[in-house]
């Protein structure tokens, strides 16, 4: 048997592309994705090198994919391609809003995210088939204040998930649940707005948590849809005084996508 057909050729990673941010976003948006190959070697040596080598990740950040389960492993790498590409695309501004270093290892935070250079304020979101990073200029944002972002990808529902179990009461508030009654007369609208909500939430939380530091509750943040795109967002935390931490969010929608968005203020 030739070597050839022993090891088949290693796939190719996807080239990261630029995702248009939400109509009504802040300034200083920047959104990037990659695509996860369809087939992907188990074996991380067949694969894993080549991105070092070709400076598409950086020695530390292979470390990392090394010590996750296998089945983390693609889409970790997936983020961090995204996540650089998107910084780089903000280092293109004039000025420069990220510095020289950003080319060093993009690795974690105790809390699990991206650790990344003061300038800037970043977020992924890991699917199986794709992953999404947002990064956000600090500059953007008048001096002294304090930003943090949250980003969230998911699949728009079909039909076919309509035979499983919805999530809406396990997410939505009782004024969430009474909105969603109105799209009873077309269940997959009704579920597109739950997965919607779902989302959202998880982008909230991630902007949330380098202030409150613990898990919350999906009921402890509520939506109220407005425009197309905008969503009014209340935080239902306890120990956050009114008006001590502001959240806006956005959302855009594809044929398969749904991409959510939230940025988390703090004068």
């Amino acid at each position: 048997m030739s070597e050839e057909r022993a090891h088949p050729p290693t796939v190719r990673w996807p080239i990261p592309y630029a995702v248009p941010t939400p109509v009504d976003a802040p300034a200083g948006f920047t959104l990037a994705r990659v695509d996860v190959p369809d087939v992907l070697d188990e074996d991380t040596s067949r694969w894993l090198p080549a991105l070092v080598s070709d400076d598409r990740l950086h020695p530390d950040e292979a470390t990392l994919v090394e010590a996750l389960s296998p089945a983390r492993r693609a889409t970790f790498v997936a983020g961090r391609l995204a996540m650089r590409f998107a910084l780089q695309s903000a280092l293109q501004g004039a000025p420069p809003v990220v510095p020289p270093e950003s080319a060093g290892p993009i690795l974690r935070t105790m809390r699990g995210g991206p650790a990344l250079p003061p300038t800037v304020a970043g977020s992924v979101s890991h699917k199986r088939d794709a992953a999404l990073a947002l990064i956000v200029a600090r500059e953007s944002y008048p001096p002294g204040t304090e930003v943090a972002v949250g980003v969230d990808l998911e699949h728009r529902p079909t039909r076919h998930d309509l035979t499983r179990p919805s999530i809406a009461h396990r997410i939505l508030t009782a004024h969430e649940l009474d909105a969603l009654s109105a799209l009873a007369h077309d269940p997959l609208a009704q579920r597109d707005r739950v997965i919607l909500s779902f989302a959202i939430k998880e982008a909230v939380y991630k902007a949330i948590d380098p202030t409150v530091q613990r898990y919350v509750r999906f009921t402890e943040v509520a939506l109220h849809f407005t425009n197309e795109g905008t969503v009014a967002v209340t935080l239902l935390l306890p120990e956050l005084a009114s008006g001590a931490l502001t959240v806006h969010a956005h959302y855009t929608l594809d044929a398969r996508w749904i991409i959510a968005t939230a940025i988390a203020q703090r004068a």
